[in-house]
């Protein structure tokens, strides 16, 4: 079976209408855009800690993801780290240190670990993700995932609007 190819995201600022159109993302600009009851996700990181097994908050240990910490505890908000071995590694999951770049995740690759973030997702009662990191480029990769998972995606690059709320 061929796997369909995502859409191409332009390094321009098209990426809100290939996000919107083509993706069927919606893009949250402002506080009343964001839907009760969604899970709350961002993608893993870079900086990662050297512990062999972990939660995801001892593992992605990133700027951005600090941040993203914090808002989630702030508001007490149920989060998955979108990772690029598990698909998505759940806030109370311990599981096993890895280190994979997004560069090495092949198309079947990326398909396989959005179906896993579908299950998931689901298996834990949501119906819906949010998706937060400031620089829609960088999250091209963890996009095409959620774009393979079929679920209903929600893309934020500003967190700190939360603070309306």
């Amino acid at each position: 079976m061929k796997i369909k190819e995502p859409p191409k995201i332009p390094a321009s600022k098209e990426w809100v209408k290939v996000l919107c159109n083509d993706y069927k993302f919606q893009y949250i600009q402002h506080i009343d855009n964001i839907p009760d009851g969604a899970l709350w996700s961002t993608s893993c990181s870079k900086t990662k800690s050297s512990k062999s097994r972990g939660y995801p908050r001892d593992f992605y240990v990133g700027r951005y993801n600090k941040l993203f910490y914090k808002y989630t505890d702030l508001f007490n908000l149920d989060y998955g780290i979108i990772s690029d071995k598990y698909g998505i590694h759940m806030r109370d999951e311990c599981l096993d240190y890895y280190d994979i770049h997004p560069s090495n995740l092949s198309l079947d690759d990326k398909f396989n670990l959005g179906l896993v973030v579908r299950d998931k997702i689901l298996e834990q009662g949501f119906k819906e993700l949010i998706f937060y990191y400031p620089s829609p480029l960088q999250s091209i990769p963890y996009f095409e995932i959620l774009w393979y998972s079929e679920l209903p995606v929600f893309y934020i690059s500003k967190i700190k609007i939360l603070e309306e709320y």
